[in-house]
């Protein structure tokens, strides 16, 4: 009787002991899936934010080239006026130049 009672105490311990394991599988695959579910989250703001900040350069760095352009096309626009006018200042003398040269000539 008394090893009855033993094994009986043995197989109630074993089972308990299964209750307890699968209760903690449980309970790891439960911190499991949060973790996972936290990792995605932490994923997805990540890719926002990579997403924002690559418009927000994408944006500055067209403001910079749109800037540098129109710097460019002001001093061309004025060097061209500067050559246009020296050329102006020149045509006169040529013209001279050519007047004394046919009439000489």
């Amino acid at each position: 009787m008394v090893e009855r009672s033993l094994l009986q105490s043995i197989r109630e311990r074993e089972l308990e002991t299964s209750i307890h394991l699968d209760a903690a599988r449980r309970e790891a695959a439960e911190v499991v899936e949060a973790a996972r579910r936290e990792a995605a989250g932490i994923l997805e703001d990540a890719r926002r934010e990579a997403a924002l900040s690559a418009d927000t350069y994408s944006r500055e760095e067209m403001e910079r080239i749109s800037r540098e352009v129109g710097e460019t096309r002001q001093r061309e626009l004025a060097r061209a006026r500067e050559t246009a006018a020296a050329g102006e200042e020149r045509v006169a003398g040529a013209a001279e130049r050519i007047m004394k040269a046919v009439i000489t000539g």
